[in-house]
């Protein structure tokens, strides 16, 4: 997009650079201190609930059930990624002002290399903007610093729609109309504002795609290890994973490891170590291995 077509709501102040810049720095001079307390509160809360069955040992009494849905879910590990990958070369190009440009900046290999350099600090200090920050810090053209935070924002900000988006069906299955409608209006709004400038309207749509591959992972894991039925999958588990991705969405700063499991045996009352167990496969397949991913051998910048 040539700067001069972009939208007023893009071209923020100056004042908000600055500000940008500031808390860009403060986050990773603290984002350790920020996220592991997050996941020590967290793994606590896990333990609590794994008390009233058996304990932590009894997740090694957990056993794949289903090898076929685990291999199915571990199968769709490169569709998320691919869409990750898809969703973030649109951002760039949208953001970033044409003449700093260059087919080495906006090619896939460019935008694989910055997303898989973005888990591994993601990983390294789980915390949600350090995700960004490494893309950021990864880019060619660091001195647009400001660019990129904004492609990662507004990537962020598109794929947090789609995970409410895909929490109206779910509290309308889970009986609460009223709570459904509400949000649905919220996420129609929102939908609206950011589909103003037509560049949004395929980051959105990846969006929705990704959420659709990750919670069929998640199912999937979930029917793996027995937590349920693979017949319950759509009326009991779909409305339960969109909650625990909508609680913790909600959250200012989540811990990767830790938040997830404890928000999911919250929602789900029986069977805690085999969810537990689930939920540790899913996050070890979309974050652990990216982020490995990005340590070698893509740690060097492409070439083109």
């Amino acid at each position: 997009m040539h700067p001069s077509f972009r939208p007023n709501y893009i071209a923020f102040p100056l004042w908000m650079q600055a500000g940008y810049h500031k808390a860009s720095a403060w986050g990773q001079k603290h984002k350790r201190a920020l996220s592991f307390p997050t996941s020590g509160l967290a793994l606590l809360l896990v333990g609590a609930a794994l008390k009233q069955h058996g304990g932590w040992a009894a997740l090694s009494e957990v056993r794949v059930t289903q090898l076929w849905c685990l291999g199915l879910a571990v199968a769709m590990w490169p569709l998320n990624l691919g869409l990750e990958v898809a969703k973030w070369k649109r951002l760039k190009a949208a953001q970033m002002p044409e003449q700093l440009l260059s087919r080495q900046a906006t090619s896939w290999r460019a935008a694989c290399h910055e997303v898989l350099r973005g888990q591994t600090w993601a990983f390294l200090a789980p915390f949600r903007m350090a995700d960004g920050l490494g893309r950021i810090q990864t880019m060619a053209q660091e001195h647009r610093g400001w660019d990129a935070a904004k492609a990662f924002g507004l990537g962020a900000l598109c794929q947090g729609w789609a995970t409410f988006a895909m929490g109206i069906p779910a509290l309308a299955m889970l009986g609460w109309p009223g709570s459904a409608a509400a949000l649905g209006l919220v996420v129609l709004a929102a939908g609206g504002w950011l589909a103003r400038d037509a560049s949004n309207k395929p980051v959105l749509l990846l969006s929705v795609l990704r959420y659709g591959v990750f919670a069929s992972q998640y199912l999937l894991c979930l029917a793996a290890f027995g937590a349920m039925h693979v017949n319950d999958l759509w009326s009991e588990g779909f409305p339960r994973v969109a909650g625990v991705w909508c609680v913790v969405s909600a959250l200012p700063w989540p811990a990767e490891l830790g938040v997830r499991e404890a928000a999911a045996a919250w929602m789900f009352d029986s069977q805690i170590p085999a969810v537990l167990a689930g939920t540790f496969v899913v996050w070890a397949l979309n974050r652990c291995l990216p982020a490995l991913m990005g340590i070698w051998p893509f740690q060097r910048v492409p070439n083109g």
